[in-house]
């Protein structure tokens, strides 16, 4: 079993100071490729920090970055939607804020810069997304049950990163019929992405945390979970990310 450390990353976004989690193995051989791993809107928190140790194990080194600013850190899910509305309503500033996180990352003399990864669960999927398609430096992108929808559409060619979007068809908070915008919104950007839909799940399948929800079809469901994550593992490695 690989080691791996864990430690604070300052950083920051124009005049926002940002404080990310850094988790990475603990010694390497050469530059491993690089994780933005970007949190629900929630905030960061110890569900997160499972998957970065988990990326971690698999070889990554990973930046847990923080949307939300240093020391900003919700304390109820209502005081958390009303901070993440901020981004989803406008997608330059969350574009700009996980661009912050990614330019953090790859500063980091561990980090391949030419192997650099984003992943992200709602409202983190969402932006992963949104950083994809800014035409960010990365290699692949992976989207949990993040938001479809975009107030800035991809441009042709724009896009340099693989996407992998992963989705419950029984979300209610990204409903399926959300999908098929999506797709024509790639297939005319002629993007290179991989859907995937998971019949016997919901939104937020992967967070152990997340209540369940009927009315928004959202509660954590362990299997789809383990078939997501072998999914974006296995998208990475293909993509010249750690290899399985």
């Amino acid at each position: 079993m690989n080691r791996h450390v864990t430690r604070n990353l300052a950083y920051r976004h124009g005049e926002t100071p940002l404080r990310g989690i850094l988790i990475a193995p603990e010694s390497c051989d050469a530059p491993l490729p690089g994780v933005l791993l970007i949190h629900e809107f929630t905030g960061l928190g110890e569900y997160m920090f499972a998957h970065a140790r988990a990326l971690a194990q698999a070889g990554y080194a990973v930046l847990c970055c923080d949307m939300y600013g240093a020391g900003v850190r919700p304390e109820t899910r209502k005081e958390a939607l009303a901070i993440a509305r901020i981004q989803r309503a406008d997608r330059a500033l969350m574009r700009e804020r996980a661009a912050a996180g990614l330019a953090a990352l790859e500063g980091l003399g561990t980090v391949d810069s030419g192997r650099l990864f984003a992943a992200g669960f709602s409202f983190g999927g969402c932006a992963a997304l949104e950083l994809a398609r800014s035409g960010a430096p990365l290699t692949a992108v992976a989207s949990f049950y993040g938001y479809l929808n975009t107030t800035l559409p991809l441009s042709p060619g724009a896009a340099r990163a693989r996407m992998l979007i992963l989705h419950g068809a029984r979300d209610k908070v990204v409903p399926p019929r959300e999908i098929p915008p999506f797709m024509e919104e790639m297939e005319r950007a002629k993007a290179d992405y991989r859907l995937v839909v998971y019949s016997e799940a919901g939104h937020a399948f992967s967070n152990p945390e997340a209540p369940d929800n009927p009315t928004e079809g959202s509660a954590y469901h362990p299997e789809t979970a383990r078939k997501a994550w072998r999914e974006m593992l296995v998208f990475f490695a293909e993509a010249g990310g750690a290899p399985l």
